[in-house]
């Protein structure tokens, strides 16, 4: 697993208590219960994390998650 798959995984989970089982490749992040205070939280918060920065496009309701770690694993290489 990724590092960018770790953390996209781990923030939801810890900040947000989104069960780690529903954070699946093909989920969207509106599917995750994420408003949009919670998705530019989740985008500073991955931000910390990982030291890329993530734009409101990449953290948006529509997105997957399995999109979003793509997009983060790609800004890292």
């Amino acid at each position: 697993m990724s590092s960018a798959q770790t953390a996209v995984t781990a923030v939801p989970t810890q900040k947000f208590e989104v069960s780690p089982e529903s954070i699946r490749p093909e989920a969207t992040l509106e599917s995750l219960d994420l408003d949009s205070l919670a998705l530019a939280e989740l985008a500073l918060a991955l931000q910390e994390e990982l030291g890329v920065p993530v734009g409101e496009d990449e953290a948006a309701k529509h997105s997957t998650v399995g999109e979003l770690v793509a997009a983060l694993n790609a800004k890292r290489a």
